[in-house]
């Protein structure tokens, strides 16, 4: 059930639109009379993440006169005291309580110990929101929900626990909570967002989970791409998975329905060892981009190669051409394999040029570039390097960073008449082959 938490009354109007059921945060405001519409009461404590300056007893004395307006829902500390728990859900049975527990730091190790201190039998659905250090750290949190065996609903703060807005109901999450805004503190998604880019009303526990990973993800159009298109019950996240948390997310990423992956930088050279099994191509490339999940195993493949050659052989094809690549990470390995399939002659130009004949390709210092022929130019160094090498007038010049579309190396090229292909040419070619690939 889509939770819409409101700070603010002037947002009632809008959020009654979108939510199943609205949190009205009366820390933040108050209400006299009896909502027209399906609600939780919270009067949050300030250790918990509240505003309220009342007194414990204080603030417990005014729960106890809110609920007498009845409320569908009243949330309440699952630290509270026992014996005001006790009498408010005796005095107005008809009132659900929701027993919450707030970590604004960390997510501790040990979640099953926290659900144990929580249990009250006056509770009926138990609510647990955790601050996310890493995305293991979230997909723990999301493991537990899914074994709970009481009515649970689970949130991960922080950046790296925005993809639980969307996992959470997948497994089994009763309350899922979001506001009018993208919230920057808790990093949620907007109710709108949660409706139109993750039709959350869809969502449920035969749902496939997919999900770009690796570092940095922020920028991906992945979601916007992939969501519309899948043929069954599926829904696609970005998830930022550092170098150091590969192992561990992966074995957490078995316990949950995922149906596949995409993978960026800086980890498509890093994760065979978790794949049961890799394609030639994939293993030829040495990097893996794209991952499917069936009957227990991982399945590595790599959809860059051809996805970089036919964003290019739109405009011109290769074989016979002269072929330079910036850069020897594992993008670069993709596209200099693939080109010399098509029979391009490939020549890769790096800081450290002994890394290309790891391709079976010529390879030079990046200065050498100004001095070497090519009739095609593709960049795979990231633009936050500044570097901008010597560019040959009149030849086609591709970028495979795709945000910003024009990045400062297709400035430049355009400037000298170059033809150009964009980098998002290149992720669209590469996302059709990774949902042919999952399908």
């Amino acid at each position: 059930m889509l939770v819409g938490s409101v700070t603010n009354p002037h947002e009632l109007d809008q959020v009654c639109l979108l939510a199943d059921l609205i949190e009205l945060r009366l820390d933040h405001f108050d209400i006299e009379k009896q909502p027209l519409f399906p609600c939780i009461f919270t009067l949050r404590k300030k250790e918990q993440g509240g505003v309220c300056n009342l007194s414990e007893k204080e603030r417990l004395a005014k729960i106890e006169r809110l609920l007498e307006l009845g409320p569908e829902y009243c949330d309440i500390e699952a630290d509270t005291d026992p014996a005001f728990i006790e009498r408010i859900a005796k005095k107005f049975p008809k009132v659900q309580l929701i027993g919450s527990y707030h970590n604004f730091k960390e997510t501790p190790q040990d979640l099953d110990a926290i659900l144990k201190e929580m249990k009250n039998p006056h509770f009926a659905i138990y609510k647990i929101a955790l601050k996310a250090n890493s995305t293991a750290d979230m997909l723990r949190l999301m493991v537990f929900a899914k074994t709970a065996r009481v009515p649970i609903s689970v949130m991960s703060m922080g950046p790296f626990g925005k993809p639980s807005r969307v996992i959470a109901p997948i497994v089994g999450s009763v309350l899922d909570y979001s506001g009018l805004d993208e919230e920057t503190t808790l990093h949620r998604y907007s109710l709108k967002t949660l409706l139109d880019l993750y039709h959350y009303r869809k969502l449920n526990r035969n749902t496939l989970i997919y999900s770009l990973i690796g570092d940095p993800v922020e920028q991906s159009p992945g979601p916007a791409f992939h969501n519309p298109r899948f043929q069954r019950n599926g829904v696609y996240i970005a998830m930022p998975v550092k170098e150091r948390d590969v192992g561990e997310c992966f074995e957490l990423i078995r316990k949950l329905p995922f149906g596949g992956l995409s993978v960026t930088i800086p980890i498509k050279e890093l994760i065979a060892p978790e794949m049961d099994e890799i394609t030639p191509v994939a293993q030829a490339i040495g990097a893996i981009n794209t991952v499917t999940f069936k009957d227990g195993k991982a399945f590595g493949t790599n959809t860059d190669a051809p996805g970089a050659l036919n964003a290019i052989e739109k405009h011109m094809l290769v074989k016979g051409k002269r072929l330079a690549i910036l850069g020897a990470g594992g993008t670069a390995r993709a596209i200099a394999y693939e080109a010399k399939q098509r029979g391009a002659h490939v020549a890769v130009f790096n800081r450290t040029p002994s890394r290309a004949k790891e391709f079976g390709c010529e390879g030079y210092p990046l200065e050498a570039l100004q001095n070497h022929p090519y009739d095609i130019l593709v960049n795979t160094i990231p633009p936050q390097s500044a570097f901008i090498p010597h560019i040959q007038p009149n030849t086609t010049v591709m970028d495979v960073v795709y945000y910003p579309k024009e990045t400062p190396l297709l400035a430049a090229a355009k400037k000298l008449g170059c033809h150009l292909v964009y980098g998002e040419e290149m992720f669209i070619e590469q996302a059709l082959l990774q949902q042919n690939v999952w399908m």
